[in-house]
């Protein structure tokens, strides 16, 4: 699998500035995709039994249970950061956003850029309609296509349990107040 680079601004070996909501970048997403690190502080994200705290879109067609088996590009997050994408990121702001603990969060595939080899013998990508460009590539299908240029590594997850973040923000600082 060939992965997009792109540059990133560091000083010496943290990165700076702040954290830009929209646009992913894709050494950063993948390092955490991989590790299951949190997407903001690429430290340890919130863990509990119930497993690793992800944060998903709310969307209208879903109820609590379905969540089973939901892809995400969306690394996990510790609970200081989910607390501020749920206040500061753009789609989770404007549509909602579901949290979730989840003990299985499986590798499954890659977002990214279909190419094909173009008259000259140089790929060229191969457009498609937004939705189609969107949908993750299995990596049970990758040696089946082989000039794609990735950008986000994709988990599906398994074992969800749909939790409440406000309280378990209120648990944590419940926890740092005792003596």
């Amino acid at each position: 699998m060939l992965w997009a680079r792109c540059s990133q601004s560091r000083y010496g070996n943290e990165l700076t500035g702040r954290p830009r909501w929209q646009d992913v970048h894709p050494s950063r997403q993948r390092e955490c995709m991989e590790e299951l690190r949190c997407q903001v502080c690429v430290q340890q994200p919130s863990r509990t039994e119930l497993g690793y705290l992800f944060l998903a879109t709310q969307q209208d067609d879903r109820s609590t249970d379905s969540w089973e088996g939901h892809l995400t590009a969306q690394p996990p997050l510790c609970l200081e950061h989910a607390k501020a994408a749920v206040e500061e990121c753009g789609h989770l702001v404007r549509a909602g956003a579901v949290a979730l603990r989840v003990r299985l969060p499986r590798l499954y595939g890659v977002i990214g850029t279909l190419h094909r080899t173009g008259p000259d013998g140089r790929p060229e990508p191969v457009e498609f309609d937004s939705e189609s460009a969107r949908t993750p590539l299995p990596y049970r299908k990758r040696r089946l296509t082989p000039l794609f240029l990735a950008s986000q590594l994709v988990r599906e997850l398994r074992g969800v349990t749909v939790v409440d973040l406000d309280d378990l923000i209120s648990a944590a600082g419940a926890l740092r107040a005792r003596p």
